[in-house]
């Protein structure tokens, strides 16, 4: 292998970049647009490099070539295409980020202030989730390479804001069952980003799972305050309403608790 290339890998190691892309390629190796897609094409094929993208490569882990990079980090994929803009890894992926899922994710969610075309990312779903950008960065913590992520109050948030993106009211249910969470941050974010729906969910979930730190540290609505639904899309078989909180539970109490201690 050419020893310019070699550098360029060296280089992409030792910086820690999370991508690279075939036009600075081009540019640094002063090479034609063809002879920078061959030689990405090949580096690829050598396992140095993994396609995240159209144009875009991430470098891959060492010791572990013979595998997607995305497969062992989404981090290094998601800063390979987004880490120069705004942006969160978030809901669903932001809980597998930080090993609150039963079943790891296999869409890779983002929240972004622009719309994007891009469908796949390293060989996965792609699903960009638009958020204004005034708000994008609300509750974001470095997820290596590059990258931003939820952090766990935010993730818990946004997932019982919108649970239908994490998989349901159960999937929000066992993450908050597991997470270690900040109850004094956790109010600080749901007040600064206004998501009363969503502290009123994880107040009657804590309740539920007997996480009283948590729930005390919520503020309930008005007693007159409008019911609303655990999850908006679960089917409702037997459902009870929690007063307190004033959220509808799609399932008697019973099946409720039941279905949270599995």
């Amino acid at each position: 292998m050419r020893q310019d290339v070699l550098n360029l890998l060296d280089d992409l190691a030792a910086q820690e970049r999370g991508g690279i892309t075939t036009a600075e390629v081009r540019k640094r190796l002063d090479m034609s647009e063809q002879s920078a897609s061959n030689l990405m094409t090949r580096l690829v094929t050598a396992g140095f490099l993994d396609r995240v993208a159209r144009g875009v490569f991430a470098p891959r882990p060492l010791g572990q070539l013979g595998t997607r990079a995305a497969s062992q980090d989404i981090a290094l994929a998601v800063a390979a295409v987004f880490a120069d803009e705004p942006h969160r890894i978030a809901f669903r992926s932001a809980l597998d980020h930080h090993g609150l899922l039963v079943h790891p994710a296999r869409t890779v969610q983002i929240a972004l202030p622009r719309r994007v075309k891009l469908e796949r990312i390293s060989g996965r779903r792609l699903q960009a989730i638009h958020e204004s950008s005034q708000t994008i960065a609300i509750g974001s913590e470095p997820a290596g390479h590059g990258a931003a992520v939820s952090c766990v109050e935010r993730a818990l948030l946004e997932s019982a804001a919108r649970p239908t993106l994490v998989g349901g009211w159960t999937v929000v249910a066992s993450a908050l069952k597991q997470a270690r969470v900040d109850p004094a941050k956790l109010t600080e974010l749901a007040s600064e980003l206004d998501v009363g729906p969503a502290m009123r969910r994880l107040g009657s979930l804590s309740e539920v799972l007997g996480l009283d730190q948590i729930a005390a540290s919520l503020i309930p609505p008005a007693r007159d305050a409008r019911v609303l639904p655990l999850d908006p899309q679960a089917p409702s078989e037997d459902p009870w309403t929690d007063e307190r909180w004033r959220v509808r539970w799609p399932t008697s109490r019973r099946d409720s608790r039941e279905l949270i201690s599995t």
